[in-house]
């Protein structure tokens, strides 16, 4: 099954559900940097919650999530648009925790419990829209919740699951945000917090079978409707081009000493592992460019 987002609206559209399906995709990112057990867990469920954000855009809009906690993962960075594209980076792909009493993985120990999350929303305006809180947690799902709750004043509910086997590759992995709109009811609201209450996590729920137009449906009540549904995918935007641009504003004085001490360049995308390689006669042209820049 491929990847999917849908967008719901229930309870007489008082309230809007997304719930998606990212297992390939993590399991592409961890294939390509040979993520560990509860690294690819912690950086799953940032993803998922980081292409749920973008589904809520427009346009040519995106968006980049970052996590930056105190634990041994580092910076955790998400970007993902309204077209379902979506890529991650963690700064160090190859760390574990398991809680040694239930032998489950242990993200909060993995991405840390102090520290910031961020949203940064580029809307196609001068500036973008940028939202930070605390981490809470640790666990994300609580910590987008509270990000949701204070910096967008969206009263909102996160569930997010990665299911990681011993090979470290994702087994189901998705999760569901709920948000309330202006016009939900007091009466709306409680029934809603009650069956979020009563349903198991979300990896419970994937690994029991449900669907996500299921789960949409285990969250709603009978007027769930089904409003868009949207592919995901993998999609890095790196090329050769661009880090060719990023050795070139490094300047003429380094890349001769590169080409002296190295006669060569490679670089690697932390995104999706690609690596690019320049000759000493392609560096010597960005050489050329940095020099008659300069003047």
């Amino acid at each position: 099954m491929s990847d999917l987002l849908i967008k719901c609206l229930s309870y007489s559209q008082a309230v809007r559900i997304y719930v998606a399906n990212t297992k390939d995709i993590i399991n592409e990112i961890g294939d390509r940097l040979n993520y560990f057990p509860s690294a690819l867990a912690a950086m799953g469920r940032v993803l998922t919650v980081g292409a749920m954000i973008g589904s809520t855009l427009k346009g040519n809009e995106s968006v980049t999530v970052k996590v930056e906690g105190n634990g041994p993962i580092g910076l955790i960075m998400v970007d993902a648009n309204p077209k379902g594209e979506v890529r991650a980076y963690s700064q160090n792909p190859h760390c574990h925790f398991e809680n040694p009493d239930t032998h489950k993985l242990d993200v909060r120990n993995t991405v840390g419990n102090r520290g910031f999350i961020s949203v940064i929303k580029d809307l196609k305006l001068k500036e973008p829209f940028i939202g930070t809180v605390p981490i809470i947690s640790g666990e994300i799902a609580e910590d987008f919740a509270y990000y949701f709750n204070i910096s967008e004043q969206i009263p909102s509910a996160v569930s997010l699951g990665v299911l990681v086997d011993e090979d470290s590759r994702a087994i189901h992995a998705g999760g569901f945000m709920v948000q309330l709109l202006p016009n939900a009811s007091e009466e709306v609201i409680e029934k809603l917090e009650e069956k979020i209450k009563q349903l198991p996590p979300m990896s419970k729920l994937l690994s029991q079978g449900n669907t996500i137009e299921q789960i949409a449906k285990l969250i709603g009540d009978e007027t769930t409707t089904i409003i868009e549904t949207l592919p995901l995918e993998f999609k890095c935007s790196c090329s050769k081009e661009r880090f060719a641009r990023g050795i070139l504003s490094l300047g003429a004085e380094e890349i001769k000493q590169m080409i002296e001490e190295d006669k060569e360049a490679r670089t690697i995308c932390h995104f999706c592992g690609n690596e690019y390689y320049f000759p000493q006669n392609e560096l010597n042209t960005i050489l050329e460019s940095a020099s008659k820049k300069r003047k």
